[in-house]
């Protein structure tokens, strides 16, 4: 990718929670065009999963936790940092990191990811993206008891995927779209600078229900397509990139890898594959 024109071409950022799922996402997002990634973890176990992502050697990692004020203040100042973003699955450390970055420069712009309908108040005096979302979905997701991977990994085990419940809709994003979502946010704040807290729902349009989706794993499972509403892309340029059917492929294919490596260990190139289903 590596976009001469792209506002992150030779940036450096800090991601913290750059081993999770949307974390992950997003370093990829950001190293795809150009930034240098500093990623804060908090042990030597959470930095080999930079290697799990293959991402070794690709992110600067910095041993420490973003609850520790002078850390996430000394991983700044020594990088040189012009944006943060705070993707930790947890408000842990989050006053932390505003304040650190308040105190290196107040000019930076701090993305912060939240799902729709939890409560954020920021404090005043800096550049604050909050990125909402409804649910996210894609490969890398670790968190089987959600509704995507639930069925996904059901159907890949040859189990069958509990039919799930009416209950509320919400809008499922693909993990990759919802990385550029955050990326967008902060380039709105580096190019429109200035102390403010900008909150932007980011929606893919697919608004279902757990029955719904998993009906739609089963049918994408089984080589049939889905249908998808097209959403315009919004202020920010952003929309959805692939329909729900590739989304939700994608999103079977890494998993059928996944489950294969890790119930029969990886295989030199060329050798027979066992399935997996």
């Amino acid at each position: 990718m590596n976009d001469t024109s792209s506002p992150w071409r030779g940036r450096r950022v800090l991601v913290t929670g750059g081993t999770g799922f949307l974390g992950s996402a997003v370093v990829r997002e950001l190293l795809g065009h150009g930034a240098e990634v500093v990623g804060l973890v908090r042990d030597r176990v959470a930095d080999a999963e930079f290697t799990r992502h293959r991402l070794t050697g690709k992110v600067h990692a910095v041993h420490g936790r973003a609850e520790d004020l002078f850390r996430v203040h000394s991983a700044l100042a020594v990088h040189e940092v012009r944006a943060v973003f705070h993707l930790a699955d947890t408000d842990r450390g989050t006053a932390t990191v505003l304040d650190a970055a308040r105190r290196y420069d107040n000019r930076i712009p701090v993305v912060l990811a939240r799902p729709d309908g939890t409560p954020f108040a920021a404090p005043a005096g800096q550049p604050v993206g909050v990125a909402r979302f409804g649910e996210l979905f894609g490969g890398g997701d670790r968190k089987t008891f959600r509704a995507v991977p639930a069925a996904v990994v059901a159907l890949l085990t040859g189990e069958r995927p509990a039919a799930g419940e009416d209950g509320p809709a919400r809008d499922f994003v693909p993990v990759r779209d919802a990385a550029r979502a955050c990326a967008a946010l902060a380039a709105r704040l580096v190019a429109e600078p200035g102390a403010r807290v900008e909150e932007r729902a980011f929606r893919s349009g697919w608004v279902l229900t757990e029955r719904e989706i998993t009906a739609a794993v089963r049918e994408v499972f089984a080589g049939r397509g889905v249908p998808s509403l097209s959403v315009p892309p919004d202020a920010l340029g952003w929309a959805a990139s692939r329909t729900l059917t590739d989304a939700l492929a994608e999103t079977i294919a890494w998993y059928r890898e996944f489950l294969r490596t890790r119930f029969f260990g990886t295989r030199p190139a060329g050798a027979p594959v066992r399935a997996a289903a």
